[in-house]
């Protein structure tokens, strides 16, 4: 990963963090995304892939036979921001139910919604990503 990759990565994090400080009432349930989340469901059909959280804040987008490629992540408010670094920076708004056992993408091309699940989980759903 090169250095000005980190950098934006970096800056992109720090000004998601800015924008939701102190927004989250003290009573509120801490987050946890650590593990490994599954596709789903995608109604755009995507390729099947896997989202590995650690709680440092960093994690890896998966895929068989595809290198494992990472990013930085942030959560606030229901809300998770990933930065990928997958050649050019790349940033992914999704939203973490109440329940906190799904992270649901929108498409911004299609419109259409995309969802993952703990990986410990997947068989409470009815999921149909291949």
């Amino acid at each position: 990963m090169k250095v000005s990759s980190l950098l934006c990565l970096g800056f992109a994090l720090l000004c998601f963090v800015q924008s939701s400080a102190g927004s989250e009432p003290a009573t509120s349930t801490p987050v946890s995304l650590t593990g490994k989340w599954v596709l789903c469901q995608d109604q755009d059909n995507g390729p099947k892939d896997a989202l590995q959280f650690f709680p440092e804040g960093y994690g890896f987008s998966l895929r068989s036979a595809k290198p494992k490629v990472p990013f930085l992540y942030k959560v606030a408010n229901g809300e998770v921001l990933l930065a990928i670094n997958s050649g050019n920076l790349l940033t992914l708004y999704m939203h973490l139910n109440q329940e906190q056992t799904k992270l649901t993408l929108k498409s911004e091309r299609t419109g259409h919604e995309a969802f993952y699940v703990r990986e410990e989980t997947v068989s409470k759903f009815d999921c149909t990503a291949k």
